[in-house]
């Protein structure tokens, strides 16, 4: 199997450098989250952006050409390259300073095999054949125009090509459902420690008006993702559950108050753990994240 290589270029991005990284008000940063989803999605504590640099490495060969839609400042895209150095990725984001700025510190580092590419995912003009693979790192779920951009991913995968996707996959603009908030309350005051409840005692979905200053487009159709992939005639080849359902309503802004050093706190996260599982198990909740790979 073609593994990825640790090499002396690799190591400046392995730290500080995970979609997953550990900073104050992200879910997805903490690191028995992190744990939990990956051992959920695929049996492994591994980064999420590993699992995705080892699945690229299993799916391509030297030479290939991988397009990464919504890179931003293509940190992940960087991490990528460092790892397979043999592969080119293509980043494509709207953001022409951030892609400016990043071109220049990818050519400090000697990343070679990365083109940066302005443009917008919710209109792509591809070219037939053009790609091998087609990563969605935590960015589909930005995309209003889901059809049009699938319709994009099939014209431009070449023969045996694939979609390798990280998403939120939840309610749109993070407006829970009934269940998630019956059973996040619940979850809040029997399981949650008040000390832990900085940001909110009760589950109330993100108000929109706050969702779209902030990003107008966050979330807009993530519950869309999976159904509009599938009608494009893509085949769902794999799909990993990473959860979440239960968790995020009740952790969002919050992780940050469980330190993993304080055992205390990894008994609660535990018994949410614990929680989530019965309830997904039970047909209660759902993922609001997956991993996922169609063909």
């Amino acid at each position: 199997m073609d593994q990825p290589r640790q090499t002396d270029r690799t190591a400046k991005f392995w730290d500080g450098a995970h979609l997953d990284d550990w900073h104050a008000d992200s879910l997805l940063a903490h690191p028995l989250i992190q744990g939990y989803m990956s051992l959920r999605a695929f049996g492994a504590n591994a980064s999420h952006l590993d699992l995705a640099i080892r699945e690229i490495a299993r799916r391509s060969r030297p030479g290939a050409r991988i397009l990464s839609v919504g890179c931003g400042a293509a940190v992940k895209e960087r991490a990528i390259c460092a790892a397979l150095p043999d592969r080119e990725i293509v980043g494509i984001d709207i953001a022409a300073e951030a892609l400016a700025r990043t071109r220049i510190e990818a050519e400090r580092d000697g990343l070679h095999n990365l083109e940066l590419r302005r443009g917008d995912f919710n209109d792509l003009d591809l070219k037939p054949d053009s790609f091998d693979i087609i990563l969605g790192l935590g960015a589909i779920h930005h995309i209003e125009q889901l059809e049009a951009f699938w319709r994009q991913c099939r014209l431009a995968l070449r023969p045996g090509g694939a979609i390798l996707a990280q998403e939120y996959v939840g309610p749109n603009r993070f407006q829970w459902t009934d269940a998630q908030v019956e059973h996040g309350n619940r979850a809040l005051r029997t399981l949650v420690p008040s000390a832990h409840q900085v940001h909110h005692r009760s589950i109330a979905s993100v108000p929109l008006e706050t969702i779209i200053e902030i990003d107008p487009s966050e979330a807009v159709r993530a519950a869309d993702i999976i159904p509009t992939c599938r009608a494009a005639g893509l085949e769902i080849e794999t799909y990993q559950g990473c959860g979440c359902g239960l968790l995020q309503p009740v952790l969002i802004n919050q992780a940050h108050t469980f330190d993993p050093r304080n055992w205390d706190h990894n008994h609660v996260l535990f018994s949410l753990f614990a929680e989530e599982d019965r309830l997904i198990r039970a047909g209660e909740l759902g993922d609001t994240y997956c991993m996922f790979i169609a063909v």
